[in-house]
């Protein structure tokens, strides 16, 4: 059949529905069954091939070649089949006794479907309402003119061609109305919009090969020898159909995946938002944004990359129910837009699922890539009625769920009010280093030996024109995953070396630790863009020390280890961040040349309170010592903390109890104030 089958699924939809849908496939199966029996008891077997048996052999041919061999498409919404059969078949209505053009078409259909190993009920429910349309299309005609008046010698009247037409649309408008209502009941969607779409996509090419039938039966009772000649034109139009419904088809699909696109999408969305006016319908968006594909991009080329995002698509589309709708936004972005789901409690259920499922690894060519996804979630009608809106507030809850670690994410009012949405701040934040909106304030480190500061953290801030200050957690997650991030980083390092000369010019000697992204310790170019920035200030290479997290060391640590050593031979000092909440191990740790290990605040922060962190804390550090590296305690917050670092053999802190971030102009100040006032307060005000 020319329209998207009904799909039968493992889920049972509820009892009213099912019991609905039931009775409807056995009603058109009975019909179309039942009428072919009347038929066949009615009709003497003598008259089934008709006065010509060998033109109604050879188009019994065509159909069951046809409907064996159909033209597969891809229309913008279902996939399906377009098939020349019915125009054989239709041509038989015309040659014989109905029956027997319907009994061809229903027995090839059914061997077609079995075939491809469909279950029992979509076989015998698709042949029946073939069969079904076809014979009530025959009935139509028998209103303008007996079909087998040509072969009775009469001549093509004007009635006669009429009633071919118009016979003809009625049984391609009724095949698909019968299939589009067992799919609209199965799946609770409206049938109007169901049908409009199979006969907007069908009608072109269905039309013009129906409407070659009549042709056909005049042809073959001329001559069998010009047969050959029309299956050239049948087969053209099926050429030129093909393309013209695959160029729609890319139109509408990313051509990587395969799923539908954001222009689809959109469209899409727009019209299940407003299907029915007066009745309001939830759905609930998912805007799914996959973490780590820029570093998979990067270490393994885009080839594995392409791989990852077909998989991501798989996976997506092998979850969804008939009534959902998959599509790629762009780049690792992808959108599911779920029926019939409108509190938060679901959507975020449903969404966990699509994470768990993403989050599974992916093997390619025997190499396991892990994938994991910020899923933010927006619900129609409670967040909005245009998917517009809808999409940009999924953005916000997607870019909360990244930043705050949390996997999924359903939207608030308060993201509405003070967060930033990814694009806009990725667009506002290419321009805010030309503008002098990012700039550095320096956490001091303190010697816990020498009870002396030691060197300073440079951290990252962005005084947003109209947002105010945005810490680097709002935004640093995504530079991460563009080419921003070399803009940052060497903005970075240039503003921490100009400082540190400018220190040096009044007498300041204090090392500066920069943070490094994971992009930025895999690229082998680093080594010279620090050498040249160090000589440009004439800053020594001893007072710029980099911070690598565990986990962007770990993600390639061949590549990062040829990166590191050339720094190290360059005598910058390295030190890993963040540690104890990565997967590195004693074998990496001892290939990497380092100079520190930074305790994480998780850690830290709960040591005094909780034995099982003071033991972490405790192991880290004589792990460290036994390597030969130093060991910087982050968010140390209280007296009581710095006394029992002290005691395990810390080298260095930093965090609140010593000093909050401060501006440059207010490090001096710091310095100055002398051994007896760094921790006189843990409450002291930010110079931020």
């Amino acid at each position: 059949c020319s329209t998207s089958e009904p799909v039968f699924e493992t889920n049972e939809p509820p009892l009213t529905q099912r019991l609905t849908f039931t009775a409807y496939i056995a009603a058109v199966i009975g019909a179309g069954s039942g009428l072919l029996g009347v038929l066949a008891a009615r009709t003497p077997l003598d008259d089934l091939l008709g006065a010509r048996p060998e033109v109604f052999v050879c188009f019994a041919v065509l159909v069951a070649a046809a409907e064996l061999r159909p033209m597969a498409w891809l229309s913008p919404g279902d996939g399906g089949e377009v098939t020349a059969s019915w125009t054989f078949a239709f041509a038989l209505l015309l040659l014989a006794p109905p029956i027997a053009g319907a009994l061809v078409m229903f027995i090839t259909c059914a061997v077609a479907e079995a075939w491809d190993r469909k279950p029992v009920i979509k076989v015998v429910f698709n042949a029946s309402q073939t069969a079904l349309s076809l014979l009530v299309g025959v009935g139509i005609f028998r209103l303008f003119a007996d079909p087998l008046s040509l072969q009775r010698g009469e001549g093509v009247s004007a009635l006669w061609v009429l009633g071919a037409l118009v016979s003809a649309g009625v049984a391609f408008v009724l095949n698909s109305i019968l299939t589009c209502i067992a799919m609209a009941l199965h799946q609770q969607v409206s049938v109007v919009k169901i049908v409009s779409d199979a006969i907007g996509v069908n009608l072109g090419m269905d039309g013009m090969l129906l409407s070659l039938a009549p042709i056909a039966v005049v042809v073959s009772i001329e001559s069998l020898f010009l047969l050959p000649l029309l299956l050239v034109t049948i087969w053209v139009i099926f050429r030129s159909s093909s393309i013209a419904l695959r160029n729609r088809h890319e139109a509408t699909h990313d051509l990587l995946t395969a799923i539908p696109n954001r222009r689809y999408f959109l469209e899409r969305s727009v019209v299940a938002l407003g299907e029915d006016p007066g009745i309001v319908r939830p759905y609930a968006l998912l805007h799914i944004d996959l973490d780590g594909f820029k570093g998979i991009n990067d270490r393994l080329g885009h080839h594995y990359g392409d791989l990852v995002l077909k998989e991501v698509a798989s996976r997506l589309v092998s979850g969804k129910r008939p009534t959902d709708l998959v599509a790629r936004l762009g780049g690792d972005e992808f959108a599911v837009l779920l029926a019939n789901v409108g509190d938060p409690e679901s959507a975020t259920t449903a969404a966990e699922r699509v994470l768990n499922s993403l989050c599974e690894p992916i093997v390619i060519d025997g190499v396991p890539l892990a994938v994991g996804a910020s899923i933010g979630v927006a619900l129609h009608p409670t967040h909005g009625d245009e998917i517009s809106d809808l999409l940009n507030k999924a953005d916000l809850a997607m870019y909360e769920a990244k930043t705050a670690g949390r996997g999924v994410h359903v939207f608030h009012e308060e993201l509405q009010s003070t967060g930033v949405g990814r694009l806009s701040l990725m667009a506002d934040l290419a321009a805010a280093i030309d503008q002098d909106q990012l700039y550095l304030v320096y956490q001091p480190k303190v010697d816990l030996a020498m009870n002396a500061p030691v060197g300073v953290e440079a951290l990252l801030r962005w005084q947003h024109p109209t947002r105010g200050l945005v810490l680097p957690g709002r935004f640093m997650p995504y530079v991460e995953q563009t080419d921003l991030i070399n803009v940052v980083t060497e903005h970075v390092l240039r503003t921490s070396l100009a400082q540190v000369r400018a220190w040096s010019d009044e007498g300041i000697e204090i090392p500066v630790a920069v943070n490094l992204s994971a992009r930025s310790c895999h690229d082998l170019r680093l080594p010279d863009k620090v050498a040249a920035l160090l000589a440009a200030f004439d800053v020594p290479s001893r007072l710029l020390q980099l911070e690598i997290t565990e986990n962007a060391l770990m993600a390639d640590p061949h590549r990062a280890a040829l990166v590191l050593a050339s720094l190290r031979r360059m005598g910058v000092g390295i030190a890993i961040d963040d540690f104890g909440t990565g997967y590195s191990s004693l074998v990496n740790l001892r290939s990497l040349e380092l100079d520190a290990i930074k305790i994480d605040k998780s850690f830290v922060i709960p040591m005094i309170e909780r034995n099982e962190e003071a033991s972490i804390v405790r192991s880290i550090i004589e792990l460290a010592h036994n390597l030969g590296l130093r060991t910087i305690a982050e968010g140390v917050e209280n007296l009581e903390c710095v006394e029992a670092l002290r005691s395990l053999g810390c080298d260095e802190i930093q965090g609140y109890v010593v000093s909050t971030p401060l501006r440059a102009a207010q490090l001096a100040t710091f310095l100055e104030r002398g051994a007896e006032h760094l921790f006189a307060s843990t409450t002291q005000g930010s110079f931020e």
